[in-house]
């Protein structure tokens, strides 16, 4: 039975077309989260918080026949904010905040001389900023990206940056 028709009948009170429906829904969910992170773990854990949000709001749905592009928005939005909310509270470098432990072990004393005093700079500012600043100069993201990772508007990030890019260069300089 096509989807379409598994969540009209869901709708309607069916309970083997709702169980069959959901069974589709946990590949689909399962599938995109495995595209947002490649652990196995994170994989379950994503897909699970996802669907349990779109079963929450499974009510909304005004248009059975729109299921599957509603239920990519859900899922994207959900896994969108879990992702975010991970990513916030992992250290600000691949060593934590301590300049002492890098990757590379062969780092000049300047290397590290600077990379304390930038560190110093960037927990200076405020979050916003700084989160803003490290995706776009650290991370390599492109403006739209990081609009979509901090669900702002590509005019609000493009603020951000340049005032977060102003004081840093104003600390920098003295």
């Amino acid at each position: 039975m096509p989807l379409t028709d598994l969540a009209i009948a869901a709708k309607h009170g069916d309970s083997r077309a709702s169980a069959e429906m959901w069974a589709r829904c946990t590949v689909m969910a399962t599938r995109m989260a495995r595209c947002w992170t490649g652990n196995g773990a994170d994989v379950d854990d994503l897909s699970q918080e996802a669907l349990l949000c779109a079963l929450e709001s499974f009510s909304e749905l005004r248009e059975p026949s729109a299921l599957i592009g509603w239920l990519q928005v859900v899922l994207r939005r959900s896994m969108n904010r879990d992702v975010r909310s991970v990513r916030r509270k992992r250290p600000f470098m691949t060593g934590g905040s301590d300049p002492e432990v890098l990757q590379s072990r062969g780092a000049l004393p300047d290397v590290c001389a600077d990379l304390r005093l930038m560190i110093a700079r960037l927990e200076g500012m405020p979050e916003e900023e700084r989160q803003c600043l490290w995706l776009r100069r650290a991370e390599g993201f492109r403006i739209d990206e990081i609009a979509n990772e901090t669900a702002l508007s590509v005019s609000t990030i493009q603020r951000r940056l340049r005032v977060a890019e102003r004081r840093l260069a104003k600390r920098w300089c003295g």
